[in-house]
């Protein structure tokens, strides 16, 4: 008989680590899931657009990844997630351990050494990225004594990453202030005069950078503000809450919604397992 069981069933242990100062600036959070046992018929999780790109170990079996287009792949034992614009789902595939940084949108680059649009909207082999230094890190993390070694082994990879790249781009940085700042609802040609670049260089600039356009960028925010709306549960309707994040109307709202989610609003509050 196998040791098998669903999500319900096993002994599952999500933990979230404090992030080394050098890396505060960029890191959003450390965390790490692990299980017990096999788990099979747990179903799909689905997650949508966060604005962060993240980086993830599998230290046992790697998930499944089910893509929009109905295609399906096992995810590699590292892999970065770019900058997502529609949603993906997830579904365990064995036994559950993994631990993943998510990186804060303003400085992922900085330990990737590559253009961020050639890993957005899908999941990277880290083998294609850090060639053979990706192998030797995910041997060291499988091979680790517990979670406090991987952390460490993943923090000091990364802070010597981040000591060879002395380039920050504070015109990007300050775009993603100001982005975030207004939920994604600004005119991008106005938002390049004012930070005095021409619309054509701060799109390169951003693309190379964050993995999107501004505009692109923009509108998962704005989804993020309505999104968390939603979840808080304001006392609004749907049009209201449409209207007070940007939208400029129902059906504009309703479209982008289910683009990106892969669902209508209403279905929203029903729709089991999103993570956001």
């Amino acid at each position: 008989m196998t040791n098998t069981s669903t999500i319900a069933e096993a002994n599952l242990g999500v933990r979230e680590y404090s992030v080394h100062a050098a890396l505060a600036p960029f890191v959003k959070s450390i965390w790490s899931q692990e299980s017990d046992r096999a788990i099979l018929n747990s179903g799909r999780e689905r997650i949508l657009p966060d604005s962060c790109v993240e980086l993830v170990f599998h230290f046992h079996d790697p998930f499944l990844t089910l893509f929009p287009d109905g295609s399906t792949a096992l995810q590699p034992q590292g892999f970065v997630v770019g900058q997502m614009k529609r949603f993906l789902e997830i579904e365990p595939a064995g036994r559950m351990g993994l631990i993943a940084v998510r990186f804060l949108a303003r400085g992922a680059y900085l330990f990737f050494h590559r253009p961020l649009n050639e890993v957005a909207a899908g999941i990277v082999d880290l083998e294609d990225i850090w060639k053979e230094r990706a192998h030797e890190l995910t041997e060291r993390i499988a091979l680790a004594r517990g979670m406090t070694e991987r952390v460490r082994i993943i923090e000091e990879a990364l802070i010597g990453l981040l000591a060879k790249n002395g380039h920050f781009d504070r015109t990007v940085d300050r775009c993603l202030q100001l982005i975030d700042a207004e939920h994604g609802h600004m005119n991008v040609a106005q938002l390049a005069a004012n930070l005095g670049v021409s619309n054509r260089q701060l799109t390169r600039r951003f693309q190379h950078t964050v993995g999107l356009s501004p505009k692109e960028f923009a509108r998962v925010s704005r989804f993020l503000h309505v999104i968390r709306c939603l979840s808080h549960h304001e006392p609004r309707t749907l049009t209201e809450t449409a209207i007070a994040c940007g939208y400029f109307d129902q059906a504009h709202f309703n479209h982008e919604f289910r683009e990106m989610a892969g669902m209508a609003p209403g279905e929203f509050f029903d729709f089991p397992n999103v993570v956001f």
